[in-house]
């Protein structure tokens, strides 16, 4: 027979009645936030609006104000207990963004009023019930997103600017990430059927040789990125990075073998990055797109390096190598913007492998950064004088 369900509105008056009992003189200190605590847990005004009346009412009696003055003093008088910030601020609506300036934005989300509309309708965010049913509007969970992305402080920061518990904040901000990775993951993959289509890699290559580039068809440049993260509990030898010193996941943007291997992109590529109209008697490096790495990628069909080894350069090799460094430095300028954009994915100590998805946010942050530059084309678009394609072309649905 299935469980009836719960009233949360008696189960609350319920908990309220057995105040006297649950903080009675020889359970305290410990109990002390107990009833409070049980309360603000059944009735949650991130929940429900219509139950924060009488969360109001509840915590207005005059027994629990006694209560929790009891606990703060107790706090006050415990220099190991960390002091946490009370819940304040102004709750995320279409009304309060309209009320800010352009600056004031900009700094807390990264983009204006506009920008934050275009972004929420083009990337198709839903209202959010989170599973401890905290409630959310697109609106508010995607600039809730940025606040958090913005800055590399205390989550209580935000609980005093917004609003919002920091479990609410931390379950709303942990959903829209598993959101956008999940919906716009085949955008940072293979999309070779768009924006790594022939006809848009021939484009990308030519705007690389007009650079200074002694090729033809290097349409791209790869690396990796090293990000720190807190030492995690389990398996820690295999998180730390020797090189670093520290603990750390490694992002491959299009320098290890090891990565190249697992990600497959010599496979992927081999499938499709062929101009679409060449002489058979042409070069084999100009019937193929190639990219280009350091000298540990080595040389394959579709993948080009600097001239190395035991010797001396010649003066040839030494032109292509310098030629080929001076454009080479702007996937390092596209990591960097990544990680200006958003300070947050630069405090590694507060990304805990095992308790929040720490491999999506630095996923969902290249896709933001991405989604600004179609707006806002950035320096290495600058650089190479190719223009972005609209936010629109960008985030094109998977087929």
């Amino acid at each position: 027979m299935p469980a009836a369900p719960i009233d949360k509105k008696k189960l609350a008056a319920v908990l309220a009645a057995a105040v006297p009992i649950i903080t009675a003189p020889i359970l305290r200190p410990p109990a002390l936030s107990v009833a409070p605590a049980l309360i603000t847990t059944v009735l949650d005004p991130d929940s429900d609006a219509g139950d924060s009346v009488l969360l109001e009412q509840i915590r207005a009696d005059p027994l629990l104000v006694a209560v929790e003055a009891d606990r703060q003093a107790a706090v006050a008088d415990n220099p190991k207990v960390i002091p946490r910030p009370t819940q304040d601020g102004q709750r995320i609506t279409d009304e309060w963004l309209q009320s800010r300036t352009d600056e004031d934005l900009r700094y807390r989300f990264g983009m204006v009023y506009q920008e934050i509309h275009e972004m929420v309708d083009s990337l198709g965010i839903p209202d959010f019930r989170t599973r401890n049913n905290y409630v959310c509007d697109s609106l508010e969970a995607f600039c809730l997103l940025c606040a958090r992305f913005r800055s590399s402080g205390n989550l209580y920061d935000l609980t005093i600017q917004y609003n919002r518990s920091i479990s609410a904040l931390s379950e709303i901000i942990n959903d829209i990430v598993e959101f956008l990775d999940d919906d716009w993951e085949h955008l940072l993959a293979y999309d070779n059927e768009h924006l790594l289509h022939p006809s848009r890699l021939l484009e990308y290559a030519d705007a690389i040789r007009l650079r200074g580039a002694p090729t033809t068809n290097v349409f791209a440049f790869i690396d990796c990125t090293i990000r720190r993260i807190a030492r995690p509990t389990w398996y820690q030898r295999v998180a730390y990075n020797g090189h670093k010193k520290f603990h750390a996941l490694k992002f491959q943007a299009r320098n290890d073998n090891a990565l190249l291997s697992d990600s497959g992109i010599l496979e992927r590529l081999a499938e499709f990055a062929f101009p679409e109209e060449v002489d058979e008697d042409a070069p084999l490096e100009e019937q193929s797109f190639q990219i280009f790495g350091d000298p540990a990628y080595g040389l394959s069909r579709h993948m080009l390096s600097p001239f190395a080894g035991e010797g001396e350069r010649t003066a040839v090799e030494e032109h292509f190598n310098a030629q080929m460094a001076s454009v080479r430095i702007e996937v390092e300028h596209g990591f960097g913007i990544v990680a200006n954009t958003w300070p947050y994915l630069n405090a590694g100590w507060k990304h805990r492998l095992y308790a929040s998805p720490v491999g999506r946010y630095y996923r969902v942050g290249v896709l933001l950064t991405n989604c600004l530059n179609c707006l806002r084309p950035n320096q290495v678009a600058q650089y190479f004088n190719c223009q972005p394609p609209s936010l629109r072309d960008y985030l094109h649905a998977k087929d």
